[in-house]
């Protein structure tokens, strides 16, 4: 099973400005899932079939405009994401790209996990991306969190 990696080289540089846009998601989780890394890993393993295949799409629609694409079968690309912060209880992970920034940070407290998406626009092409990803972004957030109860 693939894992965040720990990055060797600079951190992440994000915007230094507030998000352009975020979410947040919070599900009870199981008591067994004990520190942040866990529960990433198995919400993002918990994609469901739909979402695998409108990955592929969204991999051949964009590869000509040279976004990433690599690894992005499944939740493929999301679990070897660079680590920006981690402690037991929060992990987050994140990726700067043409259009845009972003991190996922997944917090642990009280029997819950919270789940924050943060976008940082760095072209105009970052507005249309996540328009077209935004309804599937919170669809396979809300099945992937329920699979953590």
């Amino acid at each position: 099973m693939a894992e965040p990696v720990r990055m060797n080289g600079p951190q992440l540089r994000r915007p230094d400005r507030a998000p352009d846009w975020s979410d947040r998601h919070v599900a009870r989780i199981n008591p067994e899932i004990r520190d942040a890394r866990s529960a990433y890993l198995k919400a993002i393993h918990g994609f469901p079939a739909w979402a695998r295949v409108a990955l592929r799409l969204r991999n051949r629609i964009v590869a000509p405009f040279g976004l990433r694409t690599e690894g992005a079968e499944g939740g493929d690309l999301m679990a070897t994401l660079p680590v920006v912060h981690e402690s037991a209880d929060r992990l987050e992970v994140g990726l700067a790209d043409k259009h845009l920034t972003f991190t996922i940070e997944t917090v642990l407290s009280g029997g819950r996990a919270a789940v924050t998406t943060r976008i940082w626009f760095n072209h105009w092409s970052g507005r249309l991306y996540l328009a077209a990803v935004l309804l599937p972004h919170k669809l396979i957030l809300r099945h992937s969190l329920k699979g953590l109860a």
